[in-house]
């Protein structure tokens, strides 16, 4: 019988002999603070790179920082003067990096001079190692291999391509409803008061350049209101009507590295094509019929986006002016509304990201023939979820999730968008 001994030690020769034949990590970086990491390259471009050491989280190394690179894997890189070269990199007695190539042999390189570094894939050759390519830095949203849905950017970053397309068939639905009992009129009688209503969002957002890109959304709503007091007194009113169109641009005007994030600025305009009817008391049941808000508004807006692998950290906020205008009879000066959110996403994988967003309004109080109505004011908050995946390469499904934190955000509500981009 083997005693428990001999057994542990049995054990432990095996676990040795595992350890010293299992094969080293793929790559490591030699710091000019006289670091040495091992694990492997996740990202390098645009003077950071993201480094998994397979002890936590990636950490984040700027590329000023490292001395030297090795890898026993082929790497694709792409050096500021618009060459690419694909080999393995490895590091020398005196602490310099060197190029494995099957075409030109063994290269020293210069570290300073690489912009980026890709892992080379076997499966899409490259036909040429050196070829003048575009040096401009990578973003969100730009063509990349295997890149996944980030959904949860629209409206904070630039995501299309130039001259690239994308349809958005959002649809969206919520409702609410008041009820309570009427035992005076009968044991069965009821008062419920409820409002319910589906959007169709389609909206076309176009690249118009590498930092720009614009969209125009029409919506379509349908709504219904019913109003009840007891089987003898029951009144309801539906319509299907265009809401107010909505345009606007985003321009970046800082990619993020290694010391500052992604910043673009943006400007939304409001068409008030929309429905916006100030009721008289007997027809204040009436007012979920509304769709729009009866005003042309501009709204400018800054937003600022931070990769912090595996997160992405995203924020802006923006001022909304709206026009004044005659409805119903009444001279009438909307608030401005100071608006601001910051969200997370996570891309899991090339089909699928999750993302959140915390969203916080306020809007001042509505001016009526020029006298200020004291109480109009609101500050709604809401809270948002959202998945994206990738059904197939150039669509995408979203769903989301919106809850109002407080009585002036209103009911929650369900979206979900179906995305097409065309080239």
């Amino acid at each position: 019988m083997i005693s428990p001994l001999k057994l542990l030690c049995g054990i432990g020769v095996i676990f040795f002999y595992l350890y010293e034949t299992l094969p080293a990590l793929a790559d490591t970086l030699l710091l000019k603070n006289g670091d040495r990491l091992s694990g492997s390259i996740i990202s390098f471009s645009e003077g950071l790179c993201i480094f998994d050491s397979h002890y936590g989280s990636a950490i984040r190394v700027p590329a000023t920082d490292i001395l030297a690179i090795r890898s026993d894997m082929p790497y694709t890189l792409l050096f500021a003067s618009g060459e690419k070269a694909t080999g393995q990199l490895k590091i020398t007695t005196d602490d310099r990096t060197l190029l494995e190539s099957t075409t030109f042999g063994t290269t020293p390189i210069d570290l300073s001079q690489l912009v980026s570094l890709a892992r080379f894939q076997p499966d899409r050759p490259v036909t040429q190692e050196r070829a003048n390519v575009e040096t401009s830095p990578s973003r969100y949203g730009e063509d990349q291999p295997a890149q996944p849905p980030l959904d949860f950017l629209t409206g904070s970053t630039v995501l299309l391509s130039p001259g690239e397309y994308e349809l958005d068939l959002g649809l969206a639905y919520k409702q609410s409803r008041l009820q309570y009992g009427l035992p005076q009129a009968g044991h069965f009688q009821r008062s419920s008061y409820s409002a319910r209503q589906l959007e169709l969002r389609p909206t076309l957002r176009a690249g118009l350049s590498r930092n720009l890109e614009a969209y125009l959304g029409t919506p379509l709503t349908y709504s219904h209101v019913q109003d009840v007091s007891g089987n003898a007194f029951v009144r309801k009113a539906d319509a299907w009507r265009l809401a107010d169109i909505a345009l606007g641009a985003q321009y970046q005007i800082v990619e993020e590295d290694a010391h500052i994030p992604a910043i673009a600025l943006s400007l939304d305009i409001n068409i008030p094509t929309g429905q916006k009817r100030y009721n008289d008391v007997f027809n204040r049941w009436k007012d979920p019929l509304n769709n729009g808000s009866g005003h042309w508004s501009l709204t400018p807006g800054v937003a600022f986006v931070r990769s912090a692998d595996p997160a992405i950290l995203f924020g802006g906020i923006g001022y909304q002016y709206a026009f004044a205008r005659t409805l119903d009879g009444y001279h009438l000066k909307p608030g401005w509304v100071l608006k601001g959110y910051a969200g997370v996403g996570f891309a899991l994988n090339e089909r699928l990201s999750l993302g959140s967003r915390l969203a916080y309004a306020y809007s001042a109080n509505l001016r009526a023939d020029h006298q200020t109505i004291h109480g109009s004011d609101a500050d709604p908050l809401e809270l948002s979820f959202s998945a994206a995946y990738r059904l197939g390469d150039d669509w995408v499904i979203s769903p989301e999730i919106t809850l109002g934190l407080n009585d002036d955000a209103g009911p929650a509500a369900l979206s979900a968008h179906f995305k097409r981009r065309f080239n």
